[in-house]
Protein backbone atom coordinates (compact mmCIF):
# COMPACT_ATOMS: atom_id res chain seq x y z
CA UNK A 1 0.00 0.00 0.00
CA UNK A 2 1.51 3.37 -1.01
CA UNK A 3 2.28 5.89 1.73
CA UNK A 4 0.47 8.60 -0.26
CA UNK A 5 -2.67 8.05 -2.31
CA UNK A 6 -3.16 11.10 -4.55
CA UNK A 7 -2.31 10.60 -8.24
CA UNK A 8 -0.34 13.89 -8.27
CA UNK A 9 2.23 14.55 -5.56
CA UNK A 10 4.52 17.44 -4.74
CA UNK A 11 7.46 16.37 -2.61
CA UNK A 12 9.88 18.81 -1.01
CA UNK A 13 13.37 17.55 -0.22
CA UNK A 14 15.98 18.97 2.11
CA UNK A 15 17.06 19.47 5.66
CA UNK A 16 15.51 22.31 7.65
CA UNK A 17 18.74 22.68 9.66
CA UNK A 18 21.10 23.10 6.70
CA UNK A 19 20.31 26.59 5.44
CA UNK A 20 19.75 26.72 1.68
CA UNK A 21 19.46 22.92 1.52
CA UNK A 22 16.06 23.37 3.19
CA UNK A 23 14.62 25.39 0.30
CA UNK A 24 12.50 22.45 -0.93
CA UNK A 25 10.81 22.33 2.47
CA UNK A 26 10.23 26.10 2.44
CA UNK A 27 8.52 25.72 -0.94
CA UNK A 28 6.27 22.99 0.53
CA UNK A 29 5.37 25.31 3.45
CA UNK A 30 4.47 28.07 0.98
CA UNK A 31 2.42 25.71 -1.22
CA UNK A 32 0.38 24.54 1.77
CA UNK A 33 -0.76 28.18 2.19
CA UNK A 34 -2.07 28.35 -1.39
CA UNK A 35 -5.21 27.10 -3.10
CA UNK A 36 -3.25 24.01 -4.20
CA UNK A 37 -3.58 22.67 -0.66
CA UNK A 38 -7.33 22.25 -1.33
CA UNK A 39 -7.02 20.53 -4.72
CA UNK A 40 -8.56 17.05 -4.79
CA UNK A 41 -6.13 14.34 -5.90
CA UNK A 42 -3.00 16.29 -4.91
CA UNK A 43 -0.64 15.58 -2.01
CA UNK A 44 1.87 18.21 -0.87
CA UNK A 45 4.44 16.63 1.43
CA UNK A 46 7.82 17.13 3.11
CA UNK A 47 9.97 14.21 1.93
CA UNK A 48 12.99 14.89 4.13
CA UNK A 49 16.42 14.34 2.62
CA UNK A 50 15.11 12.22 -0.29
CA UNK A 51 17.17 9.08 -0.01
CA UNK A 52 15.83 5.70 -1.08
CA UNK A 53 12.75 6.37 1.09
CA UNK A 54 11.63 8.59 -1.79
CA UNK A 55 10.70 5.45 -3.73
CA UNK A 56 7.87 4.73 -1.26
CA UNK A 57 6.46 8.20 -1.94
CA UNK A 58 6.49 7.63 -5.72
CA UNK A 59 4.59 4.35 -5.54
CA UNK A 60 1.14 4.46 -7.14
CA UNK A 61 1.42 8.07 -8.38
CA UNK A 62 0.66 9.30 -11.89
CA UNK A 63 2.90 12.38 -11.61
CA UNK A 64 5.39 13.53 -8.97
CA UNK A 65 6.92 16.98 -8.74
CA UNK A 66 10.08 16.97 -6.60
CA UNK A 67 11.38 20.26 -5.22
CA UNK A 68 15.00 20.29 -4.12
CA UNK A 69 18.13 22.40 -3.79
CA UNK A 70 20.64 21.83 -6.59
CA UNK A 71 24.17 22.88 -7.42
CA UNK A 72 24.73 23.38 -11.14
CA UNK A 73 27.18 26.26 -11.27
CA UNK A 74 24.43 28.79 -12.05
CA UNK A 75 23.56 31.88 -10.03
CA UNK A 76 21.93 31.18 -6.65
CA UNK A 77 18.14 31.50 -6.79
CA UNK A 78 17.75 30.27 -10.37
CA UNK A 79 14.80 27.85 -10.70
CA UNK A 80 15.12 24.89 -13.08
CA UNK A 81 12.48 22.52 -14.45
CA UNK A 82 14.06 19.15 -15.17
CA UNK A 83 12.30 16.10 -16.61
CA UNK A 84 12.86 12.95 -14.59
CA UNK A 85 13.38 11.05 -17.84
CA UNK A 86 16.30 13.37 -18.66
CA UNK A 87 17.85 12.62 -15.26
CA UNK A 88 17.42 8.90 -15.88
CA UNK A 89 19.04 9.08 -19.31
CA UNK A 90 21.75 11.57 -18.33
CA UNK A 91 20.48 14.11 -20.86
CA UNK A 92 19.36 16.87 -18.46
CA UNK A 93 20.14 20.31 -19.91
CA UNK A 94 21.83 21.27 -16.65
CA UNK A 95 24.48 19.27 -14.84
CA UNK A 96 22.56 19.05 -11.58
CA UNK A 97 24.11 17.75 -8.41
CA UNK A 98 21.75 17.17 -5.51
CA UNK A 99 23.16 18.35 -2.22
CA UNK A 100 22.19 15.07 -0.52
CA UNK A 101 24.19 11.85 -0.14
CA UNK A 102 22.13 10.21 -2.87
CA UNK A 103 20.90 12.39 -5.71
CA UNK A 104 17.42 12.22 -7.17
CA UNK A 105 18.77 10.77 -10.42
CA UNK A 106 20.40 7.93 -8.43
CA UNK A 107 17.12 7.21 -6.64
CA UNK A 108 15.20 7.23 -9.94
CA UNK A 109 17.71 4.85 -11.55
CA UNK A 110 17.34 2.40 -8.68
CA UNK A 111 13.55 2.87 -8.70
CA UNK A 112 13.36 2.08 -12.41
CA UNK A 113 14.80 -1.35 -11.63
CA UNK A 114 12.42 -2.22 -8.79
CA UNK A 115 9.09 -0.52 -9.53
CA UNK A 116 7.05 1.32 -12.11
CA UNK A 117 7.93 5.01 -11.95
CA UNK A 118 5.42 7.81 -12.45
CA UNK A 119 6.12 10.86 -14.58
CA UNK A 120 8.67 12.84 -12.54
CA UNK A 121 9.50 16.52 -12.83
CA UNK A 122 12.13 18.16 -10.66
CA UNK A 123 11.88 21.82 -9.75
CA UNK A 124 15.44 22.57 -8.70
CA UNK A 125 16.51 25.74 -6.92
CA UNK A 126 20.15 26.68 -7.38
CA UNK A 127 21.93 27.26 -4.06
CA UNK A 128 25.40 28.02 -5.47
CA UNK A 129 27.62 26.03 -3.11
CA UNK A 130 27.36 23.13 -0.68
CA UNK A 131 25.96 23.96 2.74
CA UNK A 132 28.63 23.78 5.42
CA UNK A 133 27.00 24.82 8.70
CA UNK A 134 23.82 24.53 10.69
CA UNK A 135 21.24 27.22 9.99
CA UNK A 136 17.48 27.44 9.62
CA UNK A 137 17.74 30.51 7.37
CA UNK A 138 17.91 30.73 3.59
CA UNK A 139 20.30 33.12 1.85
CA UNK A 140 18.49 36.13 0.29
CA UNK A 141 18.76 34.91 -3.33
CA UNK A 142 17.48 31.44 -2.47
CA UNK A 143 14.67 32.84 -0.29
CA UNK A 144 13.51 34.97 -3.24
CA UNK A 145 13.39 31.83 -5.40
CA UNK A 146 10.71 30.23 -3.20
CA UNK A 147 7.90 32.24 -4.85
CA UNK A 148 9.31 31.54 -8.33
CA UNK A 149 9.29 27.83 -7.54
CA UNK A 150 5.71 28.05 -6.20
CA UNK A 151 4.60 29.67 -9.48
CA UNK A 152 6.41 27.02 -11.55
CA UNK A 153 4.77 24.25 -9.52
CA UNK A 154 1.31 25.79 -9.88
CA UNK A 155 1.78 25.84 -13.68
CA UNK A 156 2.97 22.23 -13.60
CA UNK A 157 -0.05 21.11 -11.57
CA UNK A 158 -2.55 23.05 -13.71
CA UNK A 159 -1.11 21.40 -16.84
CA UNK A 160 -1.66 17.98 -15.21
CA UNK A 161 -5.27 18.20 -14.02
Amino acid sequence: MPLLNAPIRILGCGSPLMGDDGVGLKVIEALKKTELNEVEGLDIEDAGVCGLDLLNLLEGAKKVIIVDAVISGSAPGLVFRIEGSDLLEGTASHDVLSVHDMGISDVLKIGREVQELPEVVVIGIEIGKPVSGLSMDLSPAVAEAVEKAVRAIKEEVLASI
